[in-house]
């Protein structure tokens, strides 16, 4: 069967849905070069080149100057008509593009960078429903403020109380060559620490979004950064996907959190969201975390 198409075909719409995606990229951007370290907020995630950033440049058309996109393409053969930002290797994907961030900006971090997944709707955004535009629109910096480190999710499944035991891995792991065979290996690559520093349990909340301040970010040299993005491209202990994974169960250590860092549920909820109460069951108001500068400032 052949099918002809016209001048107002299918195939004419399609080209202008393709135009209109990579306008939307284009527009975002535009908004990651114009940044001059005056934006409060950065928000950083991979991406590839097909998917859909519309929610993104209307959350940023909404904040204005505020917020600043930087956006990693995480395609092997970018289009550098999109002028997507490059990062140092696509070797765990989000994890790659969280480090390169670091790397390529650490002298003008913002105050405020928060590290998402490119897909607006994403099952652990678990407080206000699926859409990440919402829980940042939630989101208390003083939080960021007061802790330097806040994971997005609040439920402690998966991941807590403990996901890793570095020193004891599973017969099936070590038969299989799995990274969680190596992780004390791992963990002392990425960290650059001794055998003694590599914890027994390891434990937090998933799922590789999160909100860290400058000031946290910046006690690690950028030394330290580029040392993670180098065990990144070049491990051989396993691969883009187990790279991605080894990251999202230790960012909050590399952050400067306890290895087992698993917030009460309700507590997070108050501190990172200001849903406070009243608490079903008993009636209590909880009192959210603020950061000393902004209590002295009221």
């Amino acid at each position: 069967m052949f099918i002809f198409y016209g001048s107002g075909s299918f195939l004419d719409g399609l080209k202008q849905e393709e135009s209109l995606h990579d306008q939307v990229i284009r527009q975002l951007a535009e908004l990651t070069e114009a940044y001059v370290n005056t934006s409060e907020v950065g928000l950083i995630l991979a991406t590839t080149q097909s998917e859909d950033l519309t929610w993104l440049l209307e959350y940023c058309n909404e904040h204005g100057a505020e917020t600043t996109p930087f956006i990693y393409t995480t395609d092997p053969d970018p289009d550098p008509d999109l002028r997507l930002l490059i990062p140092r290797t696509i070797r765990g994907r989000e994890a790659a593009a969280y480090l390169s961030f670091i790397v390529d900006y650490y002298d003008k971090l913002p105050p405020y960078s928060i590290f998402i997944h490119s897909n607006v709707n994403q099952w652990h955004n678990d407080l206000f429903g699926p859409l990440t535009s919402t829980a940042l629109r939630n989101l208390r910096l003083d939080a960021v403020d007061a802790k330097g480190y806040v994971n997005l999710r609040c439920k402690h499944d998966p991941g807590c109380p403990t996901s890793v035991h570095p020193w004891s891995p599973s017969q099936v792991d070590i038969e299989g060559n799995d990274i969680r065979a190596f992780f004390p290996e791992v963990y002392q690559a990425i960290l650059n620490v001794g055998p003694e520093k590599v914890p027994d349990h390891i434990g937090n909340v998933c799922c590789g979004q999160f909100a860290v301040s400058r000031e946290r970010i910046r006690q690690r040299p950028r030394a330290d950064y580029e040392r993670m993005l180098k065990w990144a491209a070049e491990t051989d202990r396993t691969d883009s996907f187990g790279v991605g994974w080894v990251y999202e169960k230790i960012w909050h250590i590399i952050f400067g959190m306890d290895d087992i860092y698993c917030p009460g549920y309700e507590q997070c909820r108050c501190d990172v969201y200001g849903w406070c109460g009243p608490l079903a069951g008993t009636g209590k108001t909880l009192q959210a975390v603020r950061a000393p500068s902004r209590l002295s400032s009221t």
